[in-house]
């Protein structure tokens, strides 16, 4: 699998998410890779730092299973959008995921492929953490979760005409609570039929697969503010995931 991160570095002066670094710092994904990824699921992780000289080409993206956008921080051009969708369509599995730290606008990167399908991430709504419980037990994803933690979510909008084809998996709810709040510029969006989603996924006939989560917090190698790999059911959560992506 391949995590595909931007190079911004935030206000911390360090970038965050890697799953490829020296794993002293609480916003790493070492502990993912290591102990979820690697040790549980006994899968091969690599990572690519998107940057404005390089860029996704289906070349790269054909010796995996897994892509996982972790929010760049730029936005894809139209041939890296199509390499993500051909490598969808033609059975690949996508995760994608949004957040404050990646930089300016990152969300756009995750809409220029997302919006095709009638989905868009919305920017980190500032919220402070809390769970998410609001599940839908019967799927694999959700088999053994009864919450995971969430910290400055970016809540997905699923548009009604995409329901058909978008299974809910999470809702942050009631969305007036404290942490799943939206920003205003983003509620004005929402249409009558749309929903507001934490965790969902998309499946092709083909096997081709794509799913959204709305925090990478909740993988974090902790401890440190917001969530973490350790809290709530976050790592059955994140095994569970990542194992449905791959299998």
């Amino acid at each position: 699998m391949l995590f595909v991160n931007g190079d911004h570095v935030p206000e911390s002066g360090y970038p965050h998410s890697r799953v490829r670094d020296a794993g002293d710092k609480p916003e790493s994904f070492s502990r993912l890779r290591v102990e979820v990824l690697e040790g549980e699921l006994g899968l091969e992780v690599d990572e690519l730092v998107l940057t404005a000289a390089n860029a996704l080409t289906a070349e790269q993206l054909a010796p995996y299973r897994l892509v996982v956008l972790g929010a760049n921080g730029r936005v894809l051009s139209a041939d890296e959008v199509k390499a993500l969708t051909d490598f969808y369509t033609n059975g690949g599995r996508i995760l994608v995921y949004a957040d404050f730290q990646y930089g300016p606008d990152n969300w756009n990167s995750d809409n220029c492929f997302l919006n095709q399908f009638g989905i868009e991430v919305f920017p980190d709504n500032f919220q402070p953490a809390t769970t998410i419980d609001d599940l839908d037990a019967s799927h694999p994803v959700m088999t053994g979760v009864r919450a995971f933690g969430v910290e400055g979510a970016s809540q997905f909008r699923v548009s009604a005409s995409a329901l058909s084809s978008v299974r809910i998996l999470a809702r942050c709810t009631p969305l007036e609570r404290s942490g799943c709040a939206v920003q205003p510029a983003e509620q004005a969006r929402i249409q009558p039929g749309d929903q507001v989603v934490c965790t969902w996924v998309r499946e092709l006939p083909n096997g081709g697969k794509l799913a959204g989560t709305c925090d990478r917090n909740t993988f974090h190698n902790g401890p440190g503010p917001g969530s973490d790999l350790d809290q709530h059911d976050n790592r059955i959560y994140a095994r569970n995931l990542f194992r449905w992506l791959t299998q």
